[in-house]
């Protein structure tokens, strides 16, 4: 463990669940900000930067912009490498303004992105953007979670519509956030430091762990947020720590 000088830490679930702060984080994380660097990464595609900033703050977390690492921003930075100027965002209304550098084209896009649009997914919209995809337009997905927590159940999540686009359409999506290699890769960079010096804190055993590990870093699962025994248990993936909550990391 001395080798470890820096932390990803995903925050919902991890830090944050249903908008509170998860019992022991606020104080676990602010006491062990002087022996680690820290960088938290999330999937939600819901907020920007500075709202995930100040959301945490106004918790007790003493968190910096250039802490934070989300999916559209990873996916701005994709896009402009590859030079997509031409965007149809199927993403949350409030995220908008963070593609506002791109021209946004609903009929000959040169690709799509997809987000959290939560109940507004219809035959309608799927059917526009399989035409799309049909017409050449590259698939972009910010995350592809099957599931995730909220209002202490389960809920879909957008994995499910990026694979039925994909099947109808032949098309491989690419996809941004966890557990994508280049999101890990981004993260690493901003962190300033090597794979064997930091450890991904997180729970989702799949995107979480096992992006972490097939990048070739530790990942440490907690029991809080998403986490199921029983998906766990059938997973292929196996966790190379499992602690009860991120209030117990680096505690014995």
């Amino acid at each position: 463990m001395n080798q470890i000088k820096g932390l990803f830490i995903d925050i919902d679930g991890v830090l944050v669940e249903d908008g509170q702060a998860i019992e022991g984080a606020v104080s676990h994380l602010n006491r062990i900000r002087s022996k680690y660097k820290v960088r938290l990464l999330t999937n939600t595609t819901t907020k920007t930067i500075s709202e995930i900033h100040q959301i945490l703050n106004n918790l007790g977390f003493n968190s910096l912009k250039e802490e934070i690492i989300t999916a559209p921003i990873a996916a701005q930075l994709f896009l402009k490498s590859k030079g997509l100027s031409k965007i149809y965002p199927v993403v949350n209304p409030k995220i908008i303004s963070e593609f506002e550098s791109f021209t946004f084209d609903e009929k000959k896009p040169d690709a799509i992105v997809i987000g959290d649009i939560g109940k507004n997914w219809n035959y309608d919209l799927l059917n526009k953007l399989f035409k799309c995809l049909m017409m050449g337009a590259k698939l972009i997905a910010l995350h592809k979670g099957k599931f995730w927590k909220s209002e202490g159940t389960l809920q879909l999540d957008i994995g499910m519509f990026v694979e039925g686009l994909e099947f109808a359409s032949g098309k491989t999506s690419i996809v941004i956030g966890k557990p994508n290699y280049s999101f890990f890769e981004a993260a690493l960079q901003s962190i300033g430091l090597t794979k064997k010096e930091v450890v991904m804190i997180g729970d989702d055993i799949d995107g979480d762990i096992g992006g972490a590990q097939n990048f070739g870093i530790a990942g440490y699962l907690v029991k809080t947020g998403k986490y199921n025994e029983q998906f766990v248990s059938t997973s292929e993936v196996k966790a190379d720590r499992l602690i009860e909550r991120f209030s117990d990391l680096f505690t014995n």
